[in-house]
């Protein structure tokens, strides 16, 4: 799986989670998508269920000042010639431009037809993912 192609997506999707720009964030990833951490697991079967879970959660963190990430480390790993991984370290920023909140997920990838798509998201603690259920 090619570096670049993920590092692009990934940036493409991350600069849409900042902007709540959902229409975006369904453009980079694949349905079924699957959001996982240890408190359970979501599955996003179609569009509109992608769009409205993303919506859903980012409308949460607004709650708590969200802003941006910033992004710590991007460690990509190739599996196979067409799905990749992307372990990623963040802090997300409030209003006031500080740190609030430190975590890591890894993405993973997979291209098909010439297009490489974000299918899911392990979320490495328990509070990253938690807003996405209702």
């Amino acid at each position: 799986m090619d570096e670049q192609q993920v590092m692009d997506q990934y940036m493409k999707y991350i600069r849409a989670f900042e902007d709540k720009d959902y229409v975006t964030i369904a453009d980079t990833c694949r349905t079924p998508f699957f959001a996982s951490s240890p408190s359970g697991t979501s599955i996003f079967e179609n569009r509109k269920e992608l769009l409205d879970g993303f919506s859903l959660l980012r409308g949460s963190l607004d709650a708590d000042g969200y802003v941006a990430s910033r992004l710590n480390n991007l460690d990509f790993t190739s599996v196979s010639e067409n799905t990749g991984t992307l372990l990623v370290d963040f802090h997300r920023i409030n209003r006031g431009g500080e740190p609030y909140f430190h975590g890591s997920a890894m993405y993973v990838f997979q291209s098909k037809n010439q297009k490489t798509d974000i299918i899911g998201v392990v979320v490495l603690d328990d509070q990253t993912t938690s807003s996405w259920e209702n």
